[in-house]
């Protein structure tokens, strides 16, 4: 995983510093859902290689397909 950053308003960055770190690393799954979808749109090989990906990791960290297609599915 690599880090980027992203300008948020002050009350979300606040709310983002008092969150756990359990709520932190689901929000941060869904970016970077949200943001391969986004960059990837161009590539479905290239986004299905991204979402193997993610799915071992979430897998590796106890996740399940069910919390993955949850976060897939949402329209927000």
């Amino acid at each position: 995983m690599e880090r980027i950053v992203i300008t948020v308003d002050n009350a979300t960055a606040k709310k983002w510093r008092l969150a756990s770190e359990e709520k932190r690393n689901r929000i941060s799954q869904k970016i970077d859902v949200k943001l391969a979808k986004e960059l990837m749109q161009d590539s479905k090989e290239e986004f299905k290689q991204f979402i193997d990906r993610l799915g071992k990791t979430m897998e590796d960290r106890g996740l399940t397909e069910e919390i993955l297609q949850d976060i897939l599915n949402e329209d927000d």
